[in-house]
């Protein structure tokens, strides 16, 4: 495999892990959860973004044919218009979802949420699973590829290696902002930035709504090359999911641009080892590219514990 190949796999690779890993630090930042409801906010994004493509009507027989995006949805301005729609819808379920599941739970141990997320991911993979919908994104480049060093390479795998700098800018740009920092500081200290007059139910309302965002977002990356053909499977998110763990874990749990550069790392990793070193490896049998990150999270684990680029927590005594 040409090193031109190697090097475009691996980006788009590491860039998926890394919007995987986005919508992990949104949540985390804002209670401290590790929220496992974000593979299945993920499928519903990505299901909502094929029922608008294709009319599906969110399986509802009644609405078929009624949706006036459809027609416009192969031109990509039309489908642009589907990806904003479909981000504020899953955005709005993500704020409702912190509203019944999680805020209930205020005050009570990132453990006790964490466990409510996990009941609720069941429930919404039930939901999602069997919704009666295509699950063709539609893309309005289809299959469009371009020539590079003999081989051809997706533009759909060009579009995932843009898609993270440009949410991490995003971001970043978000985080200027009054409420931003709102964010920012109920995530250092929630008692002083309540004290403030900060309203802690819209910055967590907000959180979820971002990370189910970024969950659709990676959902999405997930289904088009170099690791899906347009089309995506809901029994694929939780595989994807975990194997971001490492990558939160070796880049910080709460730092954006710290699991980008380890995403990033990862998949340039796990590409390069299966492309130049697959021959000497054979031995350790196919799957040995995939434990490779969880190697390195336990080294960094080790040396330090809250990731190369996550804050040290200070304690008070």
């Amino acid at each position: 495999m040409a090193f031109e190949i190697i090097l475009i796999q691996g980006w788009a690779l590491g860039s998926v892990y890394a919007l995987v890993a986005f919508g992990f630090v949104a949540t985390y930042k804002a209670n401290k959860v590790l929220n496992f409801m974000l593979p299945f906010f993920g499928a519903a994004g990505a299901l909502i973004m094929a029922s608008l493509v294709t009319d599906g009507a969110l399986g509802v027989e009644s609405l078929r044919g009624k949706n006036p995006l459809t027609s416009i949805a192969d031109h990509p301005i039309g489908w642009t218009i589907c990806l904003l729609v479909t981000l504020a819808v899953v955005g709005l379920l993500g704020a409702a979802t912190e509203r019944m599941v999680v805020r209930p739970l205020a005050g009570r141990t990132p453990f006790i949420m964490t466990m409510a997320t996990l009941a609720g991911a069941i429930v919404l993979e039930v939901i999602v699973g069997q919704a009666p919908i295509t699950r063709r994104l539609g893309m309005p480049w289809g299959t469009a590829s371009v020539k590079i060093a003999g081989a051809d390479v997706s533009i759909s795998t060009f579009v995932v290696c843009a898609l993270a700098p440009l949410v991490l800018v995003c971001v970043a740009v978000f985080h200027r902002t009054w409420f931003g920092i709102a964010v920012r500081a109920m995530a250092d200290d929630e008692e002083a930035a309540v004290s403030m007059g900060m309203s802690r139910a819209r910055v967590m309302a907000a959180a979820w709504a971002l990370a189910a965002a970024l969950a659709t977002l990676a959902a999405m990356a997930f289904a088009v090359p170099p690791l899906g053909a347009g089309v995506f499977f809901t029994r694929g998110m939780p595989d994807l999911f975990f194997r971001a763990i490492p990558v939160l874990a070796i880049g910080g749990w709460d730092s954006y641009g710290g699991v980008y550069i380890a995403g990033i790392a990862i998949g340039m990793m796990q590409i390069t080892v299966g492309g130049f070193w697959g021959e000497y490896a054979s031995f350790l049998g196919g799957g040995y590219t995939t434990i490779l990150p969880y190697i390195v999270m336990l080294i960094v684990l080790m040396i330090r514990p809250t990731g190369l680029f996550g804050q040290a927590t200070i304690r008070r005594i």
